[in-house]
């Protein structure tokens, strides 16, 4: 983390490609634990661990620790480019309701709880090691989530973010029939071309991401329909693919829903603003500007 750390300025403290290719691919291997695991079925709390050998198991209990990674994974996924800032603020808003609701000695959150029943688990104690854990990753997420306010509505990571996927995808596709084969390469090909391309408007940004959207569809489709294609494995990170096109897609017709029509060339010329990716505070003022 020091090596890492140290500024840039400094030839020999750079990572070189493939080293932030593996890091990249890590930390979407890492995000797909959380995204995988904390949901509705653990009251939208992080299991503290997923046993794989020798047979699947997860451990339904948390912690304070625990908790505060998972805030902190929403929003490093956020800015890595895997969820939309609405999707962020969603897992963070449940994740909190569930916490207030948790039994506590005065104040403190008990070590160990029950990830269903929310009850907390004997021994009960207070950790300060753990508490202490969780009051530095809530300071952490605070600044986190107010700089939501200044970020474009589509932050620039979303190619990136999709290409990690992809690459993951891609190294487990060995098995995989030639339509699926094709496909990948045509997604990995349009991704390398947005990310060449940058930046570009809302418009552009709507119809690559429409032509992406609809790319990952049909590889889902191919692989879907391929018996000998491994459900854990490339019909998993597929499936993966397609979800953040279509959450990408969701947040800026939400956001911005004229992006789906483009607009007349004498709309642009009037007010060109219409073609901007804007930030949040930008919208605000944006919404009355436009009408």
């Amino acid at each position: 983390a020091w090596w890492i750390s140290k500024p840039l300025d400094r030839p020999a403290t750079r990572l070189n490609a493939g080293q932030i290719v593996f890091l990249r691919k890590l930390s979407r291997k890492t995000w797909a634990f959380f995204d995988t695991f904390v949901g509705p079925e653990d009251n939208w709390l992080p299991p503290d661990n997923y046993q794989e050998h020798s047979a699947p198991v997860v451990a339904h209990r948390t912690s304070p620790t625990n908790m505060g990674l998972a805030l902190l994974a929403n929003l490093s996924a956020c800015d890595f480019g895997y969820i939309s800032a609405k999707r962020l603020i969603e897992r963070t808003e449940k994740a909190f309701h569930t916490m207030e609701a948790l039994e506590r000695h005065r104040g403190h959150f008990y070590n160990w709880y029950d990830t269903q029943s929310l009850e907390p688990l004997p021994p009960r104690y207070v950790s300060t090691a753990d508490s202490g854990n969780l009051a530095s990753h809530l300071l952490t997420l605070r600044p986190g989530l107010l700089a939501l306010a200044d970020q474009e509505i589509l932050g620039p990571r979303w190619v990136e973010g999709l290409s990690d996927t992809l690459e993951i995808l891609s190294d487990i596709a060995g098995g995989v029939g030639e339509a699926a084969s094709v496909r990948i390469a045509q997604i990995q090909e349009d991704l390398s071309s947005a990310s060449a391309l940058r930046p570009f408007g809302l418009a552009a940004t709507r119809s690559r991401l429409d032509g992406l959207a609809a790319s990952a569809g049909e590889l889902q489709g191919c692989l879907d329909a391929d018996p000998g294609v491994s459900a854990r494995g490339a019909k998993r990170w597929a499936s993966a693919l397609a979800r953040q096109c279509r959450d990408a897609l969701d947040e800026m017709t939400f956001l911005a829903p004229w992006s789906v029509r483009p607009a007349p060339a004498g709309v642009l010329r009037a007010f060109p603003a219409v073609d901007e990716v804007p930030t949040l505070r930008e919208l605000a003022r944006f919404d009355v500007a436009l009408r």
